[in-house]
């Protein structure tokens, strides 16, 4: 019993070694796009109220080195100091969540003076930021007097989605939208001691793909 069990497992994990790549895929949907100007700014925030888990530094941790990759001259305003000088718009429970939101704010005179005196042209906003896992298989594990071990193996799908609204403050109008989303499978199995194999980085992988995607499309080479 115990070979074939072996056998069964070693199978299993052939199987899935060769699938478990991690699989990435993007989509944009740009309404219209005034390309960057040398003296153009860009705020990266999080919408904190849908997006509980990615706060503003999450945000631009996961975009801002990529979007660098592409233009590495590019300018971004702090979330803090975009948000202290837009006060009290633009805070967790003020901000605006479609068009018509973000018109009223941004037809407001004192609105735009202050985005104009911080010389920002886009807000890139995240609207969603999930990760998901779903675990298979098992591990069993037991100890007597002659010792102790593992046998088995476990993997799971773990798929890693983001989505952003690009909203030109100049032109105070909805400028687009982009999604990404990254999916891979971990496996883990035990001969004796449980032993990750691969671990799907797919928060990196969407966050790579996003901030380039965006950086392309802002500068015009997409």
């Amino acid at each position: 019993m115990m070979p074939l069990l072996r056998k069964i497992i070693w199978g299993l994990l052939a199987f899935l070694c060769i699938n478990a790549c991690t699989k990435i895929h993007s989509q944009c949907e740009f309404h219209s796009i005034g390309y960057l100007s040398s003296s153009d700014k860009i705020v990266l925030l999080s919408s904190l109220e849908i997006n509980q888990d990615l706060d503003d530094e999450d945000v631009n941790s996961c975009l801002q080195p990529p979007m660098r990759d592409v233009i590495p001259g590019l300018n971004f305003i702090p979330a803090k100091q975009f948000r202290e000088n837009l006060f009290p718009y633009f805070t967790s429970g003020a901000t605006p969540h479609d068009v018509d939101g973000y018109k009223s704010i941004l037809d407001k005179p004192e609105v735009q003076e202050r985005i104009n005196a911080l010389g920002v042209r886009y807000l890139i906003i995240l609207t969603k930021g999930r990760t998901y896992i779903d675990p298979h298989g098992s591990i069993f594990c037991g100890a007597g007097y002659g010792g102790g071990g593992c046998l088995g193996v476990s993997w799971w799908d773990r798929r890693s989605e983001l989505e952003v609204d690009v909203w030109d403050l100049r032109n105070k109008g909805h400028a687009g939208s982009l999604q990404a989303s990254a999916a891979g499978t971990g496996i883990m199995p035990a001969f004796g001691l449980p032993i990750p194999l691969y671990l799907p980085a797919t928060k990196s992988a969407v966050c790579q793909t996003l901030g380039l995607n965006l950086a392309k499309w802002l500068s015009g080479q997409e």
